[in-house]
């Protein structure tokens, strides 16, 4: 291999912590989800490839079953891939083909910044993250909105709902807990992780919900900043939330404090057509990435891992 592409396989007890976050964190794509204390969180026990001396990076979150070592995708991490600077198509092939032949199947998403190559002959799945700058004034960002939001969050108003900003994580996980009750039994220890995750950034988070005029939370948000980007994190809606055009209210409150600021809210995409549509009407552009699903487990075990049902309707 060039000398320009000697890329190493770490464990993750090779890995420096240090020179690792200072690599994401000055990065042109670098994104909350790659740095050490969130993968450590979310993802255990990640190993990593590793660009001469961390001029670029990426995580390989790892797991084991079946005597099969595999690549999987942590929850609430809906991005990672390669970080660094000068990522071409030429680095993010380099770096696919370090992956070591012992990782059986591969079920990775890749940033924005990563184009992968045709000729890889890989199953490449396109997926749409949306967001929105925040760059201009609030009344020239709120003129991008589609009138139905518009016409929501005025709604909510009407209904005699308030904002507050200072609801804890404890609000925001009760919701969620209610609303996907799945992710508890998938992983129980799911929302402890999502606590420290918040406790960790808690200097760079804020929490924004909406209440009706009897005090019941009726929309959460746990919002994550880092670097550029604020991220529509951990959202939790009750069975009212969309009566009242709560989430309409809520996000285009957190807009109106964050306009004409140097900021990027990431709504952190959506395959569901519906929660797609409706980071659209803010005025949200699509910023595509790639899912990379590629299965090489012997028969029968790779018929225990089929392509996922949410892929399938994904241009490939």
């Amino acid at each position: 291999m060039d000398a320009a592409y000697h890329i190493r396989y770490l464990t993750h007890r090779d890995i420096d912590k240090r020179r690792w976050d200072a690599c994401i964190e000055t990065a042109p794509n670098g994104l909350v989800y790659g740095q050490s204390f969130y993968l450590d969180t979310m993802a255990g026990e990640w190993h990593a490839l590793i660009l001469n001396d961390y001029e670029a990076v990426m995580p390989l979150p790892r797991r084991r079953k079946a005597g099969f070592s595999y690549l999987f995708q942590p929850p609430m991490t809906p991005i990672l891939g390669i970080f660094g600077r000068n990522i071409t198509t030429e680095r993010v092939t380099h770096f696919l083909q370090a992956i070591p032949v012992s990782f059986r199947l591969w079920d990775i998403s890749l940033n924005h910044f990563n184009p992968v190559s045709l000729h890889l002959d890989l199953p490449v799945f396109i997926r749409n993250n949306f967001i929105l700058s925040l760059h201009k004034p609030y009344d020239q960002v709120q003129a991008q909105y589609h009138p139905n939001i518009k016409r929501n969050a005025a709604k909510a108003l009407k209904k005699e709902c308030i904002v507050r900003k200072d609801c804890s994580i404890d609000d925001v996980i009760a919701i969620c807990q209610k609303q996907f009750p799945a992710f508890t039994r998938v992983d129980r220890g799911l929302f402890k992780k999502l606590k420290n995750i918040y406790s960790h950034y808690a200097g760079q988070g804020k929490i924004y919900c909406v209440l009706n005029r009897e005090g019941n939370i009726l929309a959460a948000c746990a919002f994550l900043f880092s670097g550029s980007r604020v991220y529509y994190w951990l959202v939790g809606n009750t069975p009212g939330s969309r009566e009242y055009g709560a989430s309409s209210l809520l996000l285009d409150t957190f807009i109106r404090d964050h306009a004409h600021q140097p900021l990027i809210l990431d709504f952190e995409g959506s395959d569901d057509k519906g929660v797609a549509a409706f980071y659209k009407k803010f005025g949200a552009m699509a910023e595509p990435f790639s899912t990379i699903y590629n299965n090489r487990l012997p028969f029968p075990f790779n018929l225990l891992k089929p392509l996922p049902p949410h892929y399938r309707d994904l241009v490939s």
